[in-house]
């Protein structure tokens, strides 16, 4: 890689503020070795990312490394590290020669930088070619002395092994670097049975030293493991696992393929023969990675059916996610019970706490921390519950899971239970599911207190209640308005600053309710009878859930009982009048031109429905009054009169049934013309008791409330045919009379 040094820049950054000159170095450098237009690295600070990677770059001591690529869209991108780079990609790196912020003055001195190809690793095979000819061709290194050339041989092998080992790890792969010289280990392998067993001891110490330069790599790969990410703080979801056993199983089986060459099974001879105490550590070596690879091989084997369920459920709407947990739990069990290798607490716990952070992912990106506190407070509330649900869902899904490991039993084979702490698995989650539980909390409260818009209370001090309540809502809505307007995500676990203006807003929202439960007091008071007392209940509604305000209303729902209780006396009164007159006049009191039984029936469904509205209305208040022992009585003595209405609408029902069949029959068989005897005149004999009959079935019908007689029924269908023969006989009988 090509590396410059910074010259002298030119009189356009003297012009510039001090803080925007280190920006113009980096910039001048990055259109240099890139030959890309100034647009490009306009567009590339103006995105906050990228501006944000530069500027830690800059001021922050421990940032020591910088990479500006041209990404294949032509744009240019920041990143902090080499390995952020696409592949095949041109970039631009910078290094710090050590830890320090970076002034104007220093850049020159403290900053290495270069151009990087599109394909580092072609560097890497062109050194390698490159140290290859310096040592192989002696014209090279004819006037060294012996000593200096093996020097040389020892470190241009040292570095094309290191060149060896690198080029694997940037490809994700382990290679093993064989011996120097490796002619002569093949050469002494044919020998050895010439030799009896004897080995030159250059050639064993230098295959010793291969051990334990491959017992080092070999090490250091088997003692990786998955949950790296996350005991660093990250929050990897289950890609990372699947991803990591695959590709620890694809390392292994190459460790694997190298350890069974053949020129590696000559080394085992050659160590073998000279009794090397590093013989057993090398058998060992090959043991072990045969056991990682054949767990590697179950693991990646048994978690394949997970990689379809979690990438279905990152590509699908969240609410869709719900019909996926139990598929996913399912097979997370199916694992658990069939796997030799990942039936641990260990990797369950870790496969668990990734899913968790799944699913904590994706209800960030269906909530959207930006708009949930700033949109439509029922529409962000509907979103929220729905949230809970799958979360809790997934929840309840584990127990159930946890509970029934049974049913994965087959063949005899006992299946582990899941006898670790569910707190190992669901800690973070459960802080998110309270996060969320913080946001609907807040969500109901604003839809709660936004209804104190619409609230006018009426009465004597209606005006200044109401005027009250407007201040109220104004002050709720600043309130609100405070914790929405800030910029931080609301659903980031270690934002602090979200949790004290939480706190903040439940103590405004606090001492809100606290006057709103006076100012409900005082319309309460203000209220004159029942159904204005009811009316304010009802207009307060489930502000009066609210738990402070509730705690200045329960004072007052004793008095409400009472109220309805003197309306209930005064019906019972209204009753008792109506029966005692109609026992004096001997017939029940109905209203002007109502029949008797028709009227009376009436009079009872407006009495009940007087009592019956009130009393609906009182129990669909969200108040707890009826549920007091002076409540109860309140109800005994409403169901008592709801009794004694029925009972008498019963009654005067059932004894006109009894008697208007007979009755009528008796009318209709009576002569049609009735002769006066005084008078000698003739005149219709059409009974007022049949005129009563029609008016009754007339009335009756009209309320569909009861059931008519047949008889009567018959009688009242012919009417209009009764009607016209008795008004022919009136003409006939008034000319007769003349």
């Amino acid at each position: 890689m090509a590396t410059e040094k910074a010259g002298e820049k030119g009189a356009k950054t003297e012009a510039l503020p001090v803080e925007d000159r280190r920006m113009v170095f980096i910039a001048d450098l990055v259109l240099k070795f890139l030959k890309v237009k100034q647009d490009k690295w306009q567009k590339c600070v103006s995105s906050e990312e990228n501006h944000q990677v530069l500027q830690d770059f800059l001021d922050r001591a421990e940032q020591r490394s910088l990479l500006v690529s041209l990404t294949a869209g032509g744009m240019l991108q920041a990143a902090k590290c080499l390995s952020s780079s696409s592949p095949g990609t041109k970039a631009v790196y910078f290094m710090k020669r050590e830890k320090t912020a970076l002034t104007v003055e220093t850049m020159s001195e403290k900053l290495t930088w270069g151009h990087m190809p599109s394909r580092p690793l072609d560097l890497l095979s062109a050194i390698d070619k490159l140290l290859d000819m310096l040592v192989s061709n002696s014209s090279n290194h004819t006037e060294w002395p012996p000593g200096v050339c093996d020097d040389v041989a020892r470190n241009v092998h040292f570095l094309k092994k290191s060149l060896f080992v690198v080029s694997g790890q940037v490809q994700g792969h382990t290679l093993l670097p064989l011996p120097m010289d490796f002619e002569r280990v093949e050469q002494a392998a044919l020998e050895i049975g010439k030799r009896g067993g004897m080995v030159e001891r250059c050639i064993i110490h230098s295959l010793e030293s291969a051990v334990i330069e491959w017992s080092r790599q070999i090490s250091a790969v088997l003692k990786i493991d998955s949950s790296g990410d996350l005991l660093e703080g990250k929050n990897p979801t289950p890609d990372t696992e699947l991803l990591f056993w695959k590709n620890r199983y694809a390392d292994l089986d190459g460790i694997h393929s190298q350890l069974a060459a053949s020129k590696v099974n000559k080394m085992g001879k050659l160590l073998e023969a000279a009794k090397s105490s590093y013989f057993p550590a090398f058998t060992n070596m090959q043991l072990n990675v045969s056991a990682a690879l054949e767990e590697a091989k179950d693991i990646s084997i048994y978690l394949m059916p997970l990689k379809g369920l979690f990438e279905d459920m990152e590509s699908m709407e969240f609410p869709e996610v719900r019909r996926q947990i139990g598929p996913l739990m399912h097979t997370v069990c199916l694992v658990w019970a069939n796997s030799r290798h990942y039936n641990t607490p260990q990797r369950l716990i870790l496969l668990l706490q990734e899913t968790c952070n799944l699913l904590i992912q994706q209800a960030q990106m269906f909530l959207v921390p930006d708009e949930i506190l700033k949109g439509e407070v029922s529409e962000s509330l509907l979103k929220v519950q729905t949230c809970l649900e799958i979360l809790q869902l997934f929840r309840t899904t584990y127990e159930d899971r946890r509970v029934n490991l049974a049913e994965y039993q087959r063949a005899g084979n006992l299946v582990k239970p899941w006898d670790f702490s569910p707190v190992l698995v669901f800690s973070r989650f459960d802080c998110f599911i309270n996060r969320i539980l913080v946001i609907k909390d807040i969500l109901l409260t604003a839809l709660d207190m936004l209804k104190l818009e619409k609230l006018v209370i009426g009465a004597v001090r209606g005006s200044a209640l109401s005027r009250q309540v407007k201040l109220l809502n104004q002050e709720f809505v600043d309130t609100f308005k405070f914790i929405t307007e800030k910029p931080y995500d609301c659903l980031d676990l270690n934002n602090t600053e979200f949790e004290e203006d939480v706190k903040k807003f439940d103590l405004r929202v606090d001492d809100i309710e606290r006057r709103l439960g006076t100012i409900f007091c005082l319309a309460f008071d203000d209220a004159s009878g029942l159904e204005p007392t009811i009316k304010v209940v009802d207009m307060f509604g489930s502000l009066l859930e609210r738990p402070l305000v509730a705690a200045d209303a329960v004072s007052r729902y004793p008095l409400l009982v009472t109220v309805f209780e003197k309306e209930l006396n005064c019906c019972k009164l209204v009753y008792d009048k109506h029966i005692q007159l109609a026992e004096e006049l001997g017939s029940p009191v109905v209203s002007k031109n109502m029949p008797p039984v028709a009227g009376g029936l009436r009079w009872a469904q407006s009495l009940q429905k007087r009592i019956q509205t009130q009393f609906s209305k009182f129990r669909q208040l969200s108040c707890p009054c009826l549920e007091s022992e002076e409540g109860a009585k309140v109800i005994d003595k409403y169901e008592e009169m709801m009794q004694l209405l029925d009972k008498y609408s019963t009654s005067l029902y059932e004894t006109w049934t009894e008697t208007v069949s007979e009755s009528s029959q008796f009318n209709l068989n009576l002569p049609l013309i009735s002769r006066d005897p005084a008078t000698k005149l003739i005149s219709v004999n059409f009974s007022p008791q049949l005129v009563s009959l029609l008016r009754e079935v007339k009335y009756l019908e009209a309320s569909k409330t009861v059931a008519i007689p047949e008889t009567a029924m018959q009688i009242y269908t012919t009417r209009g045919q009764l009607l016209q023969y008795v008004a022919n006989l009136e003409l006939t009988i008034s000319a007769y009379n003349k």
